[in-house]
């Protein structure tokens, strides 16, 4: 019985049903125990479906301390020939724009401090942020699970480096730069990840150069001259840019 084809969430630790989860789940369980015929319930089909709640409740962690290891590594070797996982799917592209959560930094003479903000983002680029700090509350209409997932963005973006008002500077026009640098890629025939390229870019966009006189490309973004001088260098490391 696989999870993906019966809707249930079994992984390595034990899940809770809450809401109209749990009555749907509950529901699905055999009504009652019986013995039949040595066996518990009335079929495989029950057996098998009782199997999965425990198993979503208890968490495969769990499980696996029962019987011995040996047989766990046996019956798992014996699956896989069986029916070989499907390869893990590859990044996936960034969107030219999104929103998500992400801690700010916030210096100040008295001291640091950090908030959640909703961050918008142009070509992987962060460009924007919510004027107020992100809200952890939610509406009814939202559904049973609404808190949930707030903290889970939450907590995705406690995981992330904070990000620094600097990171905001220009940023359009770094964000320009770099869906620029993608597309000299793509025709160029290499594929572009933009996730990869950004730290190139970054690196780039810090590095004094001499047709600037010995300014950093950022430095010269903050005119429309400086924006299309550097463009222009963009383009002449079409042939040394790792694709």
């Amino acid at each position: 019985m696989t999870n993906e084809n019966n809707g249930w969430n079994i992984g390595r630790v034990g899940r809770t049903w809450t809401g109209p989860e749990g009555l749907e789940k509950l529901n699905r369980l055999p009504g009652r125990l019986e013995m039949v015929r040595g066996k518990l319930c009335l079929d495989e089909a029950q057996r098998l479906t009782l199997l999965a709640g425990l198993l979503e409740n208890i968490g495969l962690d769990e499980v696996v301390k029962l019987g011995r290891l040996q047989d766990w590594q046996e019956a798992i070797a014996a699956r896989a020939s069986a029916s070989p996982e499907p390869p893990a799917p590859g990044p996936s592209p960034t969107p030219a724009s999104h929103w998500n959560c992400r801690v700010i930094e916030f210096p100040s003479d008295e001291e640091t401090w950090f908030a959640v903000h909703e961050v918008y983002y142009e070509y992987g680029v962060p460009v924007a942020y919510s004027k107020s700090p992100a809200d952890a509350g939610w509406t009814d209409d939202d559904g049973p699970e609404a808190g949930l997932h707030r903290l889970e963005k939450f907590s995705e973006a406690l995981k992330k480096p904070a990000l620094k008002l600097a990171d905001f500077e220009n940023a359009r026009a770094k964000a320009a730069l770099l869906n620029k640098l993608c597309l000299m890629i793509e025709e160029s025939g290499g594929e572009a990840d933009m996730a990869a390229l950004f730290p190139w870019l970054h690196a780039w966009l810090a590095e004094p150069l001499p047709e600037l006189n010995g300014a950093t490309p950022a430095q010269a973004l903050y005119s429309d001259d400086g924006l299309r001088q550097v463009e222009s260098l963009l383009e002449r490391t079409r042939g040394g840019m790792c694709a």
